[in-house]
């Protein structure tokens, strides 16, 4: 008997633990940053001293070609400021890429004239 209360004991200590570590996931953001890596030696750099970014860091990801990297990370440990800080520290200049707006669809049944099209009428 005591070895099932104490197995029931530890099951629910168990289920509680789980729960209050919740969802892991909730908290990582991925931020996509140019920057002026030019070689595989920039990259290699970048590579060996992920500390240098900041806490948190969960992933880095390289395309020499975009000239982009991209950083996984903790947003309670770390932030897009404090990871192009840890960039500069590096020598390497960074700035996250910015999403563009939507483009505006026009509802005005003028833009169907072409008057109104080259006049720019209905560009957003």
């Amino acid at each position: 008997m005591k070895k099932i209360l104490l197995f029931i004991t530890m099951a629910v200590l168990t289920i509680g633990l789980v729960n209050a570590r919740g969802d892991k996931n909730e908290n990582v953001k991925s931020t996509v940053f140019v920057t002026d890596i030019h070689c595989e030696g920039c990259s290699t750099k970048i590579m060996n001293n992920v500390p240098a970014l900041g806490k948190g860091v969960k992933d880095v990801q390289i395309n020499l070609v975009d000239k982009t990297v991209t950083v996984t990370f903790d947003t309670e440990k770390n932030s897009d400021e404090r990871i192009i800080k840890g960039f500069k520290s590096l020598g390497v200049e960074a700035e996250p890429v910015v999403e563009p707006k939507e483009k505006k669809e026009c509802t005005n049944s003028c833009c169907e004239k072409k008057e109104a099209q080259e006049s720019n009428c209905c560009k957003p």
